[in-house]
């Protein structure tokens, strides 16, 4: 019997995977980004694994946004050279 493969519960809306795969990545597989939502606000530290998966949001212990309420997703200069890159507290609700 093989491994179970990993699903995340938070999927990046499709129309900005290729966008964070063009990104520069931190870690192998692991992107941080900032969220633009829709209401205007934005939330910085957001990690994606593997440019499709929203594995943890620095300082919170779960999403604190919709993935539908998305408006756009680019990195600032500590996305892209994070200072602090340890002590992400992973979301474990992924089967």
């Amino acid at each position: 019997m093989g491994a179970a493969a990993v699903r995340f519960r938070f999927r990046l809306p499709d129309d900005y995977i290729a966008k964070v795969a063009s990104m520069e990545e931190f870690a192998n597989g692991a992107t941080q980004i900032t969220v633009r939502l829709r209401d205007g606000r934005e939330i910085p530290k957001v990690l994606i694994s593997n440019s499709t998966y929203i594995v943890a949001v620095r300082g919170f212990k779960d999403l604190p946004f919709l993935p539908d309420d998305i408006a756009d997703v680019f990195q600032s200069e500590d996305d892209k050279n994070p200072s602090q890159r340890g002590g992400w507290e992973f979301w474990d609700d992924w089967t």
